[in-house]
């Protein structure tokens, strides 16, 4: 089973996600009235909602290229967890909360059964630096290639 959330702690906890108004909030993206995408654009990692697509670079810090669902993407928001308002309980506990947490939602979010063979769900979570300003975790679902694909995996 792949779960990147422990590399991803310090990638997001760097990304500005430390201010409350850095480029982590801006979303140059265009959403209908339920608020899927219709026109990508840049969208800061903290605007990200469930079932938003975006296609994932090898350095997306704040930022991510989100694209509608119809269009070729690689990752998926699926679910969004709320961390307990308490001091920072460390990057271990992080990770596994983030880790149990994203894997537990999954099937609720797809409708299906998590198949580490064909997908690997990564989670965004806040690092020491964020944990002030920010205690979400981002559960994204992607294929192991990383390959495009069109479509929502959510429901």
């Amino acid at each position: 089973m792949k779960f990147a959330v422990a590399a991803l702690c310090a990638l997001v906890g760097a990304a500005g996600c430390t201010s409350a108004v850095g480029v982590s909030l801006d979303d140059q993206s265009v959403r209908d009235s339920s608020g899927r995408i219709t026109v990508g654009g840049e969208v800061g990692v903290l605007r990200l909602i469930p079932g938003d697509c975006f296609v994932l670079g090898t350095d997306e810090i704040e930022t991510v290229d989100a694209v509608p669902c119809e269009d070729d993407h690689n990752a998926e928001v699926f679910a969004i967890l709320e961390l307990a308002d308490t001091d920072w309980p460390g990057n271990k506990s992080v990770a596994q909360v983030a880790e149990t947490g994203c894997i537990d939602r999954f099937r609720i979010a797809t409708g299906h059964v998590f198949d580490p063979v064909h997908v690997a769900i990564t989670g965004y979570a806040p690092s020491e630096q964020s944990w002030h300003d920010d205690r979400k975790v981002l559960c994204v679902v992607t294929a192991h290639d990383l390959g495009s694909v069109r479509g929502r995996a959510t429901k």
